[in-house]
């Protein structure tokens, strides 16, 4: 029973590892998406069609910024660091 917890759990963390810069995006991937998983490029942008006062930012070093103008709060991520911890299951 524990080899199928665990085969269960490797398997997952594959798939999961691979949403991040790590494998192909979707023709219908959203902008956002495309930035957030690592495939945009420095100066790419995007609003939230959910709430346009949040918008995304690729930086120049690959980072992307997040800001939320309702609330004047940012936030950076970095999409390489997101995969990795990913991969290592953290």
């Amino acid at each position: 029973m524990k080899t199928k917890y665990i085969a269960a759990l490797v398997i997952l963390a594959s798939a999961a590892s691979s949403a991040f810069a790590t494998g192909a995006l979707s023709d219908r991937a959203s902008d956002i998406d495309r930035i957030v998983q690592g495939h945009g490029k420095p100066g790419d942008t995007a609003v939230a069609t959910s709430n346009p006062a949040v918008s995304f930012e690729v930086l120049p070093d690959g980072r992307v910024r997040r800001v939320n103008a309702t609330y004047g709060t940012s936030t950076i991520l970095d999409p390489a660091y997101e995969a990795l911890r990913l991969r290592r299951g953290r």
